[in-house]
């Protein structure tokens, strides 16, 4: 594989070569390419900007070029190229090529949105440029913070990849030595990697050539898979071993690995191209009891289309605390080229993701996302630009990220109203109000003991909801002078517990034509909760609105409100989604209705 440099060192002879033959479209494109592979932007869009509209010659040089502009930062242009390309092009992948280009003009507006701060960044957070002494020439990426003064990353070191570390003294990081300990194997080439949280395993992925084109080896036409070492009681690294082959599938990249524990569990997160997926490179996910010494993970499942789009995500990071996937796509919208996105588990389903925007993201790639330990901020990889210590984007290296204002800790509790007891095994939900119609969901925990902690911001806005089966839920916005709250939930009585084995009847006439009942005589719905009123703004009901439409049923005899979920076509199907509502802690009391139509 061709360096970075001589890459960009043959782009600058086709330039020049061009230039001086009065503008040859050619070498100008050949140019174009190179630098367009190396992520020179600014270079890359002025040497396309002479083929663009060839479209028999260069039929996708219009599209690089709009790229190359975004790419560049210059959005209100890029969009003008994108929109033009669009409407010009004619070649065999034209409904194809039209959604790349509608999802790229979504990216240059919400850019221009967070520019003019009409959109407000989902991380607030000062961006710092590691020490010059610390990234390096080539490229530097796929940070792991293994405390507040350890740092393990890859860097590309005499035309390889190699673990470093970087230790901080004195609150300086020092010049990163090559990682001892861990054996390498001689017949493939290392990319990146992640320790276990207990220390004593380590994955990673080795490659069948090197991978120093950066981007995490997106493109890489070699073939990556995962391999994992493991220490023994005496602090010694085995040699790596081969993940399974349902895991490493032949003939496919995988690549990316992120490990984390959860609920007596280890679960491997990892990008890979394999049959079955959305697009290019998707996010999976497998798991394998902690308590085994095997390392037989369940088979591999594609966390689904509400992540994986027709493009790639990549370098997935997993809080299990909070939920929380990071990632980034360049399949969505985004306001470069790699994105950072969020998103959070809920009741098994994960919720759209959100751009992270500004200052994390940038014009340029952006990946390797991953927290510190202690939640004050973390790292994450770039080729962008950091002033006068790095001008240019040919190459990555590591940032590191803290959040503007530290964060504090909101601490509560959740009560039992009638005996002011902390309630065992309830769920607490942390949303952000601040310049939402709805308000965002951030993080959900469970509580065993009936206390929470979340790290929030002092500028922004919260609620914060506590549910628990048997009993009705409760939300509060704290006030965030005292920073701790207390939630009071109120036990169902018997008479707000509807009997959960009823049937209702419903006349078919009342029913809009394209009613799920057209298919049989019976639908299914699932009776959310009973509360005394009903407000549609809940957050949690936007949960429910994944499934299907919530409505409100009075009971006027009983002086209360019942909610319902549907329609839903089978009992299975109606099963499935009600289990996961009560999982969720959400909606502890979720059961399956059956109701029957008349007038068939």
């Amino acid at each position: 594989m061709q360096s970075a440099g001589k890459i960009g060192e043959a782009a600058e002879k086709f330039e020049l070569a061009g230039r001086l033959g009065n503008g040859d479209p050619e070498l100008l494109y050949k140019a174009a390419e190179n630098y367009y592979r190396v992520r020179d932007y600014h270079r890359a869009a002025e040497c396309y900007s002479v083929v663009k509209d060839e479209f028999r010659r260069y039929d996708l040089a219009g599209l690089r070029y709009a790229r190359a502009l975004k790419q560049d930062g210059r959005y209100e242009e890029a969009m003008t190229a994108f929109r033009e390309f669009g409407s010009q092009y004619r070649g065999d992948r034209k409904a194809q090529v039209l959604n790349v280009v509608t999802n790229e003009v979504k990216g240059c507006e919400l850019a221009l949105q967070m520019v003019s701060m009409k959109a407000s960044p989902v991380l607030p957070a000062d961006i710092r440029y590691m020490p010059e002494w610390l990234n390096s020439p080539e490229n530097d990426f796929a940070p792991i913070p293994i405390s507040e003064n350890l740092l393990y990353f890859s860097t590309v070191l005499d035309g390889q990849v190699k673990l470093v570390r970087s230790q901080r003294q004195a609150g300086l990081w020092q010049a990163p030595v090559e990682a001892t300990g861990l054996p390498e194997a001689a017949a493939f080439q290392y990319g990146n990697g992640v320790f276990s949280p207990d220390g004593n395993r380590f994955y990673c992925t080795q490659c069948t050539e090197p991978n120093i084109s950066g981007r995490g080896g997106i493109g890489l036409r070699a073939s990556c898979n995962l391999f994992v070492l493991r220490r023994d009681p005496n602090g010694i690294w085995g040699p790596p071993v081969r993940l399974r082959s349902y895991i490493n599938m032949p003939n496919h990249t995988v690549m990316h690995p992120y490990v984390t524990q959860e609920g007596g569990k280890e679960l491997l997160f990892f990008a890979s191209d394999r049959e079955g997926g959305f697009g290019g490179l998707d996010i999976y996910v497998c798991e394998r009891p902690l308590d085994s010494e095997d390392l037989d993970f369940s088979f591999p499942q594609n966390l689904g289309n509400s992540i994986n789009t027709a493009g790639d995500e990549v370098s997935p990071f997993f809080d299990s605390d909070a939920q929380t996937l990071w990632f980034s796509s360049n399949g969505l919208p985004t306001i470069g080229g790699l994105d950072v996105f969020k998103s959070v588990r809920l009741a098994g389903k994960w919720t759209s993701p959100e751009n992270v925007g500004f200052p994390v993201n940038s014009p340029a790639d952006d990946f390797f996302f991953t927290l510190k330990k202690n939640g004050d901020g973390g790292f994450l990889t770039s080729n962008r630009t950091a002033g006068p210590k790095k001008t240019g984007t040919r190459d990555e290296d590591i940032f590191e990220f803290v959040p503007k204002n530290p964060p504090v800790t909101l601490t509560g509790r959740v009560l039992d109203r009638s005996s002011n007891r902390l309630l065992n095994f309830c769920m607490v939900a942390l949303y952000e109000t601040d310049t939402h119609e709805t308000p965002r969901l951030l993080e959900v925990r469970p509580s065993e003991d009936g206390t929470f902690r979340f790290l929030v911001l002092s500028e922004h806005q919260y609620l914060v909801e506590a549910t628990k089966d048997g009993y009705q839920s409760a939300s509060v916005r704290p006030n965030l002078t005292d920073y701790e709250v207390v939630l009071s939930l109120n036990r169902y009585n018997s008479t707000q517990r509807p009997d959960p084995v009823f049937t209702n009847q419903v006349s078919s006439q009342n029913l809009p034509d394209n009613s799920l009942l057209a298919q049989g005589d019976s639908q299914y719905k699932i009776h959310l909760e009973v509360q005394p009123d009903f407000d549609a703004l809940q957050p949690r009901y936007e949960l429910a609105r994944n499934f299907g439409k919530v409505t409100a049923e009075p009971l006027p005899a009983q002086g209360i409100i019942r909610v319902m979920l549907g329609d839903f076509p089978d009992q299975k199907t109606a099963n499935e989604i009600a289990i996961a509502l009560r999982k969720s802690g959400s909606f502890p009391q979720a059961f399956v209705v059956k109701e029957e139509r008349k007038g068939q």
